[in-house]
């Protein structure tokens, strides 16, 4: 009997996976995945054959060895994923075609051996070209066919795969709609121009890559975990959903609350949005003012435009945790009728583990089985998860990208798409749409104007849901901007004391204040400034917010404010940017520290919400350099300088939220950006500086090697058709510029899951539970911060001998160094916080 896989089962006993079976599952699942995109034998194929080299007697020895002396067992030892690359190459040698169906049978090759081949490489797809003119694909090629001993063990291997799996006419033949279906795809992209076609080809091959990866990971996770996949009735479930949210919109339209003049316009733009489903797939914006209630309106696009057209899933895509946080709980609340009840609807933040160490590895450890694949029917995430699943590193990245095709993804405040990566944005979201059966929305009161850049998004010509825009904005005014970045001609800039006393004094005439700054650093401090002159007046209650504390913790407090605004009790809130973007609340009073004209509006949004007066005031603060350092926040920096020159030239700040100052701030702000190559997404790679959005397609290296290459290295190009380079993609790509570590916090059932994780618990589906369990009680830590937390011996590992052969660590912080009443994470450690649970 040949193995694909092992385990030790509760009585330690040893399980055994027959290779067969694991081959026809992964290629069952495979095709179910390409189904989306008419591929389903091209992504059969690739998966039936990804773990042929386990045939390998060298590797079913290797097996042997690893169940009797897992010690002494060395990963990614014995080489499989190379032979069943090779065989797709032997076996198309077969068809003898015209010139130009050869031209798509060797490109189609390339596609299936490059996704076998790297069906274990954790920076994805091997390059075609790399910046240093070398071809890593070609390399491999090579180094299999000058080894006669494994030319050899691959028609060994071969024969016994057609004896066992599938005889060679059915092989051939199923190969050959393959190629048939290849042929259909690309005469959809035959027109274009060739740059085009091939950075169409670089999305599809990760389409494809995507779907051998999924089907592998998650045949492996049924026998590791005994369970079945899970199928959902997308249909049936958004069929229902649609009618759960018609009657809450009707309910909601009717009564009191429904006479009320704001809500009458808020059902006009619902109405809009659910008329607007009715149209083909495309790129559309949906402009709503702040407070306009785009949640549940674009939600009610996407349901019933994914019964019309049949779509599987609705990915609502966020820029900060905060916002998923609570669209995921109104989500659940109106569909499922508890904020509790996730069924169908998957809120993730960010993976569980963590990387040690980032090389090819032959082995999947539970740890990559526990991460989600997103094949729930309504995902909630952000766009760091989103462009990960794209361009990340990590197979448990990548193997997410099939299920956002045929899908409605609405992108919900898509001005933070981060400056460098807009044009890769740009990229993907224009094959999901063009390629990918997506119809996409992109959410904001400030739109940015992306179609508009070179490489610029492909928003339909009728874009706008909302019917007659400039009516309601002018119908959701009710905030009055006061300027006080200056004084008597000087910049007016604030020092901690300053602004602490500005909002203290003011809590004389607003019942409820809410303070927003840049820095965490800042909102922290003058936090703590608010709070000692509060403790004479204990009427009034003050909160904090950052990213700092975990999103169960923040849950907690924003329900908190909520509850004490409800009551109509003094409030102060001092917070970083994450409240201002989709957060449902409504402060009399509003400070912005001074930054980009988006921000600003967003934080207006925050203020008389509902319009529980006739004005609501915002004051836009200058802070000092010294108590608010920006310098290193870019963006945020670029927006802020904008928005100062505006308020020097005369711009009257209470015309920030008409359409026609939005639209000249993102003119400025991404015309800056793209004339200093910012949204290109520049990096150094072997110390020459490479555009990452350029190497879906590989031109810029072509030139390099063409102008400064030898004639060897120009002759080689010839021997691939692609020269794009994932791999280097993969290598820098970060949407956030410094790592981050994801660490699960002692919060509340944090503090149980930690204490589990690290006990003597083995049962491995009591783990897979946890490990998803855990999401809410997570922080992601900048990676100064964790050494700093590190070297205080605050975060540990969390039985890191059960994951001894991974590449990967779990880490928990310590209770002494999380405070769960107020700021979160505690960098210094405080011994005056409860006993740890280590």
């Amino acid at each position: 009997m040949f193995i694909a896989h092992t385990k030790i089962q509760k009585d330690n006993k040893i399980a055994k996976e027959k290779l067969r079976d694991h081959l026809i599952n992964c290629r069952r699942y495979s095709e179910e995945y390409g189904t989306e995109l008419g591929l389903s034998h091209i992504t059969g194929i690739a998966a039936l054959v990804h773990d042929l080299g386990k045939y390998r007697s060298s590797f079913q020895e290797y097996l042997e060895n690893a169940i009797k002396n897992p010690d002494q067992s060395v990963r990614g030892s014995v080489d499989h994923s190379t032979f069943g690359g090779m065989f797709i190459r032997s076996q198309l040698k077969e068809f003898k075609l015209a010139d130009d169906q050869q031209i798509l049978l060797k490109l189609l090759c390339e596609i299936l051996e490059n996704s076998i081949f790297s069906h274990h490489n954790t920076n994805g797809l091997k390059d075609y070209l790399d910046v240093r003119g070398e071809m890593p694909f070609l390399k491999r090629i090579s180094r299999f066919e000058e080894d006669k001993d494994k030319q050899k063990e691959l028609n060994q291997i071969s024969n016994i795969f057609f004896e066992e799996v599938i005889s060679k006419k059915k092989f051939l033949d199923y190969l050959g709609i393959a190629l048939h279906e290849f042929t259909n795809f690309y005469s959809k992209i035959e027109s274009e121009k060739a740059e085009e076609q091939f950075k169409t080809i670089y999305f599809l091959a990760q389409f494809i890559y995507s779907c051998v990866l999924d089907a592998d990971r998650t045949d492996t996770a049924c026998f590791e975990f005994t369970m079945s996949p899970l199928k959902h009735d997308s249909q049936k479930i958004f069929k229902t959903y649609y009618q759960t949210l018609l009657n809450q919109v009707n309910k909601m339209n009717s009564g009191e609350m429904g006479r009320k003049t704001i809500n009458q316009y808020r059902a006009k733009m619902s109405d809009d949005c659910d008329i607007f489903a009715e149209k083909k797939d495309g790129i559309y914006t949906l402009s709503m003012p702040t407070g306009g209630g785009k949640t549940l309106s674009s939600l009610r696009y996407a349901l019933k435009h994914a019964v019309l057209k049949k779509q599987k899933r609705i990915i609502y895509v966020l820029p900060f945790i905060t916002i998923i946080e609570q669209n995921a709980n109104v989500l659940r609340e109106k569909l499922n009728g508890d904020k509790k009840d996730s069924t169908n609807i998957l809120e993730f933040h960010s993976n569980v583990s963590t990387d040690l160490k980032k090389h090819e590895s032959e082995q999947i450890d539970l740890l990559d089985l526990s991460e989600e694949n997103w094949d729930e029917p309504i995902i909630v995430t952000t766009m760091v998860q989103f462009l990960n699943a794209i361009y990340g590193s990590g197979t448990q990245n990548r193997r997410r990208f099939h299920n956002l095709c045929n899908s409605v993804i609405v992108f919900d405040e898509v001005q933070k798409v981060p400056i460098k990566c807009i044009s890769m944005f740009n990229q993907a979201v224009n094959f999901l749409k063009d390629y990918g059966a997506c119809s996409v929305v992109l959410c904001t009161a400030t739109q940015p104007a992306l179609s508009h850049l070179k490489n610029g998004l492909h928003i339909d010509e009728d874009h706008e849901i909302v019917r007659g825009l400039q009516e309601r904005v002018n119908q959701f005014k009710r905030v009055r901007f006061h300027d006080c970045t200056e004084k008597d001609g000087v910049a007016n800039r604030l020092n901690v004391k300053d602004a602490a006393h500005m909002i203290f004094e003011q809590s004389e005439h607003s019942k409820s204040i809410l303070g927003i700054f840049n820095t965490i650093d800042c909102v922290k401090n003058i936090y703590k400034e608010t709070q000692s002159l509060i403790k004479k007046n204990s009427d009034i209650r003050i909160y904090y917010l950052s990213t700092q504390m975990c999103p169960s913790h923040r849950q907690e407090t924003i329900k908190k404010i909520n509850n004490d605004l409800c009551m109509h009790r003094k409030v102060i809130c001092l917070s970083t940017p994450l409240i201002e973007a989709g957060v449902d609340v409504s402060f009399e009073c509003v400070f912005r520290s001074l930054c980009g004209l988006d921000s600003i509006v967003q934080a207006a949004g925050r203020c008389n919400r509902n319009s529980e007066m006739k004005w609501g005031d915002v004051y836009i603060v200058l802070m000092a350099d010294e108590v608010e350092n920006i310098s290193m926040l870019e963006d945020v920096n670029r927006g802020k300088k904008i928005v100062e020159r505006y308020l020097r030239s005369g711009i009257d700040p209470n015309d920030f939220l008409t359409p026609e100052v939005v639209r000249k701030y993102f003119v400025d702000f991404l015309g800056d950006c793209q004339s200093k190559g910012q949204t290109e997404y520049l990096t150094t790679d072997y110390g020459r500086q490479v555009s990452l959005s350029q190497c879906t397609v590989g031109s810029e290296f072509i030139r390099n090697i063409l102008q400064n290459g030898d004639d060897e290295i120009r002759s080689k190009l010839q021997e691939t058709l692609q020269h794009s380079s994932s791999e280097t993609i993969a290598r820098h790509f970060e949407v956030i510029e410094n790592n981050t570590t994801s660490v699960i916090v002692p919060y509340h059932y944090g503090k149980k899951i930690i204490s589990e994780l690290n006990g003597d618990i083995n049962d491995t589906k009591e783990i897979y539970k946890l490990l998803k369990a855990a999401q809410p009680f997570m922080i992601n830590v900048f990676e100064s911060t964790f050494r700093k937390i590190n070297d205080n011996n605050g975060v540990v590992a969390i039985r890191p001998d059960r994951f001894a052969a991974s590449n990967k660590v779990i880490y928990a912080l310590r209770e002494n160094f999380y405070d769960d009443k107020n700021l979160g994470l505690v960098v210094e450690g405080n011994q005056k916080i409860s006993e740890c649970v280590f």
